[in-house]
Formats: structure tokens, sequence, C-alpha cells
């Protein structure tokens, strides 16, 4: 058996080969990034490997960088591991006192971690799932930069217009989008009247039209300072956020023809959404990958962390969060809006409440029952059904 222990980088890879017997094969050998540099690493594989000897690679997931050449392994006639980067740190630091970090001992430190861990079996993801978890991380990040970019929407709003919000809710579509063509009350006073009215109309759906004036006498009294400057970045932020949120719609809209076509029974789970339902089944991939909800939980990061020693046992600890964040995302919101519409999760989250706990410490503990239900809907694949109260 051949083990090999691939560093992962931007624009090469470092790798160690060893056999099962402690011999060092290759101590160092760096490739590229790159289909020449693929096809060296598989020419000295073979090269290294005796007749019908096993081997088995790990390399650390390390997001987009681990992406291409982890699909690249996965076709040659090797066991893979994608081992956690944390496991990897942790055997470093047990196996020197030095506080020594290079590529070449990386590689080396991966390939015995790699000998010493036994992989467990995975079971095949359906194609549209591993899809649907590209476009769920990309709705996460356009999300995340609506939310950045409405923020300085509104600080640059409050210098070149602060009265506008007083008449309008900056946050809906109609408003962002008046803004984008009227980004400072000197371009609305110098606006025609009419084609004032017209514009609102058409772009609060009839809402709007009626407050022409209203707008114009804000405009007329606005203490706002900004320059031709602000008013332009107003403009572009306004018309930003709209791109943004057709685009979020657009991924929604993928998001459901997907969820439609696999006919998930997560929808029938109160609380979660088309977003949220598909976020979960992209993460969780084959839930038969878990061999119980527990395990399901430590990757959801909702699992409490535990401190014991001799006779101390420390109480109050926060969750352990080293699972997938954008799991742990979805599942967090499910069971907030679960809170809401479910009598059931309602009372279980009541419940804690009523011991003492904070709410979100309390929401933390429906995090996990909400887990449990997922975990149970998906390996029977039977729709949720609400239990009934015992009399």
């Amino acid at each position: 058996m051949i083990y090999v222990g691939i560093d992962v980088a931007k624009d090469k890879h470092d790798c160690h080969l060893m056999r099962d017997d402690g011999e060092v094969v290759v101590d160092n050998y760096t490739f590229e990034n790159s289909r020449e540099g693929f096809t060296r690493f598989h020419d000295l594989l073979r090269a290294s490997r005796r007749r019908k000897e096993e081997v088995k690679i790990g390399l650390e997931h390390t997001g987009h960088y681990s992406h291409n050449i982890y699909a690249y392994l996965q076709t040659l006639d090797c066991e893979v591991i994608a081992l956690n980067p944390l496991k990897v740190s942790l055997y470093r630091k047990a196996k020197s006192l030095r506080n020594t970090k290079t590529d070449k001992s990386d590689a080396r430190y991966i390939a015995e971690v790699t000998a010493e861990t036994v992989p467990p079996k995975k079971r095949y993801v359906l194609q549209d799932l591993r899809v649907m978890k590209s476009l769920t991380r990309y709705r996460y990040r356009v999300l995340r930069t609506i939310q950045i970019t409405k923020n300085r929407y509104r600080r640059v709003l409050q210098v070149v217009f602060p009265e506008f919000e007083k008449h309008f809710n900056v946050n809906y579509r109609s408003a962002i989008e008046l803004i984008g063509r009227y980004p400072s009350p000197r371009e609305i006073l110098a606006s025609n009247r009419e084609q004032l009215v017209k514009n609102l109309n058409k772009m609060s759906y009839g809402r709007y039209g009626k407050r022409a004036e209203e707008l114009v006498e804000a405009a007329e009294e606005s203490i706002g300072f900004g320059n031709a400057g602000d008013a332009y970045e107003l403009k572009r932020l306004s018309r930003l956020i709209t791109y943004l949120e057709d685009e979020l719609a657009l991924v929604e809209e993928k998001l459901r023809v997907i969820l439609e076509r696999l006919n998930s029974p997560i929808l029938t789970i109160p609380g979660i959404g088309v977003s949220t339902g598909a976020t979960i089944l992209a993460e969780i991939g084959n839930v038969k990958n878990f061999d119980s909800d527990a395990k399901l939980l430590a990757f959801v990061g909702g699992e409490p962390t535990i401190y014991q020693s001799g006779k101390f046992n420390l109480t109050h600890t926060s969750m352990v969060k080293k699972g997938s964040k954008y799991l742990r995302n979805a599942v967090f919101l499910a069971t907030k809006a679960a809170y809401v519409l479910d009598p059931v999760m309602r009372a279980y989250v009541d419940k804690k409440r009523a011991e003492g706990k904070h709410f979100f410490v309390a929401l933390s503990h429906g995090m996990k029952k909400m887990t449990r239900i997922i975990y149970a809907v998906l390996r029977s694949g039977k729709a949720y059904v609400a239990p009934t109260a015992t009399p």
C-alpha cells in the first residue's frame, strides 16, 4: 500500500509518497496545478507503485483550491480521502514541538494522517444535489452582498436626502428604483412634474404617483449637503441592489425547479421553504452517509462543547460550530421560522425558555430538534407528520 499526501496550493501542489512499512518512496515532489502537472503526477504514481499495489491519496479539503485536483484524483485507480484541515493541523502540532510549517512537511503529515484514517463509506450523491450546492452557496453570497450594499445605500442616502425615508420605505423595491432615477433633491426639483408622476406610477405600480408633490416638497426642504459624487454613488448602489435582487430571484427559481424534480419530503417540515430546504439538502448530500442524527448534528455544528477534567465539569459551553456554516445557517433560519409557524416547535423552545435559558440558547435546542426531524424525514423518505399531543 502506498500512502500519498498532497498539500494543495493555488498554483502548485506538493506531495509525499510512503509505504505502509514506513519506507519513503518520494520525499517531496512538486507539480503544477495544470493538466500537464496532473499528468506528471500520474506518471510518478505509476512509476512508484509495484504491481497490483493499492494507493490511498489524502488531501486537505481547502475549498476551491482543492476542487479540481480532487475531481481529477477520483478518475484514477486510487482511493481518495478529503481530510479535515483541523485534523491535519492538530496532528502536525502533536508530532513536533517546533513551530515549523512548510509545504514539504505538510505533505508528509498529510500522508501520515491518510495512513491512519479509515475512510467512511461514501454513497453516491445525485448530480442535482451537486448543482444545488453551488447555487445555494452562490445565493448565500449574493444575499450577503445585498445586505452590505443596502447598508451603504442607507448611509449615503442620509447624507444626500435624509428626508426621503420619512415619506417612503427605503427598503421597498419601488423606493430603491426611485432613488436610482432621482438620486438627489436637486434632480427631483429639476425634473418635469408630469414625467415625475408618470415615472413614480410606473416604478410603484400606481402607488406613488399621487405622492409626487409630497416628494417635491421634501426635496425643497431637504438639508442634504451631498455632492455630485455622493449622488452618483447612491444611483449606482440603488441599481446594484436592483440587479442583485433580480439575480437572487433567478437563483431561487432554479432551486425551486430542482426541488420539484427531486420531490423531496423536506418541504413538508414546518419552517422549511425553498431556500432553506435546498441548502439543507445540498449540504447534507446523501443522508445515508450519516449513521445517526448525532453525526448529522455534528456536521451541522450544533452540538455543545464538552469539557471535563477530574472533578471539574464545565456546564455552560458554546456550540462547536465546526461543521458546514451554510447548513448551520439554514437550520437556524428553519428553526426560527418553525418557532413562528409550528406549535410543536414553539412549545419545545418555550419550555427551554421557562427553564431559564436565553432565547437564542433555547433556539439552539430547537436546532437540535429540527436536525433530528430532518434526519428522520430524509432517511425515511416520507412526509413529516406532526406528533399527536398526549392527553
